[in-house]
């Protein structure tokens, strides 16, 4: 017995249909979204992420950092500790795992070891906050990181927007905190370094006193 084909119908996608829309899309991606080559970037660092490496996205290539040590996770609690009490009343966020998107490039970011915000503070996208509604960003020196963490990033930082760095240095001979602040046409003009057993103040609005004798205890 022969039976007829059958016929299979193929919808046709009238161009009107919205597209589907990939999970990184976010206003700084404008209305078309990224290109295939900046979506295929931005999968392959939220799948580093996603299997618990630190990666960042810099000039357009991936960068991958080695895992965080216990006494650089320990420095950087201990600048939290200090700035909790300002951060509680006046409803501040504590991010490490938040980014900061680093322009000109659309998908450039940089993670900082600790990042401080309101909760409304404006998006790039989900993975990175514009850096002009943040409030500060913190760097936690390892002893391959200096002239990055000291030359680099504050540059990059400043070309965003954040309004305040702070650089926390135990490798430096005395150890060293390092506030660049006075951002003005996309550089900090004014850096203040102290060394281990002064006190850094930090401005408005935070108004809170670093004890770096408390930061560096063993």
């Amino acid at each position: 017995m022969t039976t007829a084909p059958t016929r299979r119908r193929h919808r046709r996608h009238s161009s009107a249909e919205p597209r589907p829309q990939p999970a990184t899309r976010g206003h700084g991606w404008g209305e078309d979204g990224p290109t295939a080559e900046e979506l295929e970037r931005e999968r392959l660092w939220e799948r580093l992420v996603a299997q618990g490496w630190r990666a960042e996205i810099v000039g357009g290539r991936i960068v991958v950092s080695p895992w965080t040590r216990q006494r650089q996770a320990l420095l950087v609690d201990r600048v939290g500790d200090q700035l909790y009490a300002v951060k509680r009343e006046r409803g501040w966020v504590f991010y490490q795992t938040w980014a900061v998107h680093i322009p000109p490039l659309r998908g450039d970011k940089r993670l900082p070891d600790l990042l401080v915000a309101p909760p409304d503070c404006p998006r790039f996208d989900d993975s990175q906050a514009y850096g002009h509604g943040t409030l500060l960003a913190v760097e936690v020196c390892s002893d391959d990181s200096r002239h990055e963490d000291h030359e680099v990033k504050p540059v990059e930082y400043a070309r965003a927007g954040v309004p305040l760095v702070l650089v926390v240095d135990e490798f430096a001979t005395p150890k060293t905190v390092t506030l660049f602040r006075d951002l003005r046409d996309g550089a900090y003009r004014t850096r203040i370094e102290v060394t281990e057993g002064e006190v850094l103040e930090l401005p408005e609005p935070f108004g809170v006193k670093l004890d770096t004798t408390a930061l560096f205890a063993p």
